[in-house]
């Protein structure tokens, strides 16, 4: 259970289960991304401005729009990581928070800068992060801060491509909805994954994964997911990643944007 100490860091421990591993029982990379929005969720839920008060209560909801992770040891099935995460002051229109996990014996296995928005549903804006600040509280800046400034994300195309890899049209399922009736953060995860060669997967993990949202999907939307690399060599590789949804009529629009570091295993 997530506990909140006097300085309002939050730690937890979470066990690695067999659905959160790849085909070798290591970590996939969606557990990650699971973790920080889970930890961040039930720090918030403690201190009452969860997803679920904000809309019964206020007709607010929170987006995340970023969420950079570096990435160490990868755990694999049954074991136990450390998660400790914090809320940092507003930055422009974001709640950043820090998420980072260690080993049972101290050795790191991810940190992640996470960008969150309260959005207000009725007047379709963003909450200014101070009403945020406030409620949720925030540790001492001098003991607990990371830089939330992580720049812009490269954008699809903007580096230039080595080889473009055939694009994946994954669908939208009646499990990938969440409370907020759209598709589930971690699921656009898994289907930039699936865009991603099956050889490369098994002989590579992540180093760097660089993701923004950038518009909500809803069930019956037709997405396509396209794939390129960057960087290829015996050892490293960088990717370029982009989900596009398909409206007839209209133009394809981006709504989902990503790069990716990995190494050899």
């Amino acid at each position: 259970m997530l506990r909140i100490e006097e300085d309002n860091t939050a730690h937890d421990v979470i066990e690695v289960r067999a659905s959160d591993t790849d085909r070798f029982y290591r970590a996939a990379v969606p557990f990650f991304f699971s973790v920080c929005q889970e930890v961040g969720g039930l720090h918030a839920a403690q201190r009452g401005v969860s997803i679920v008060d904000l809309m019964n209560n206020e007709k607010k909801t929170w987006v995340i729009v970023r969420n950079r992770i570096t990435f160490g040891d990868i755990p694999g099935w049954g074991d136990e990581i450390e998660v400790t995460t914090w809320p940092q002051a507003g930055f422009h229109l974001y709640c950043p928070r820090v998420v980072e996990a260690r080993t049972r014996d101290g050795r790191k296995v991810f940190e992640a800068m996470t960008h969150w928005v309260v959005m207000d549903l009725e007047r379709k804006r963003p909450v200014r992060p101070g009403e945020i600040d406030k409620r949720i509280g925030l540790p001492d800046k001098d003991k607990f801060f990371v830089d939330p400034d992580i720049g812009k994300i490269a954008r699809f195309g903007s580096t230039d491509i080595i080889e473009k890899l055939p694009d994946s049209y994954p669908r939208p399922e009646y499990y990938d909805i969440d409370y907020n009736r759209h598709i589930n953060n971690v699921v656009y995860i898994r289907w930039m994954i699936s865009g991603m060669p099956e050889d490369f997967l098994n002989s590579f993990r992540p180093e760097m994964v660089d993701v923004a949202w950038l518009s909500q999907t809803f069930a019956h939307d037709s997405i396509y997911v396209e794939t390129a690399f960057t960087e290829k060599t015996g050892s490293r590789a960088s990717l370029a990643h982009r989900i596009m949804r398909r409206e007839e009529g209209k133009e394809d629009t981006p709504i989902f944007e990503a790069c990716s570091s990995w190494i050899r295993k």
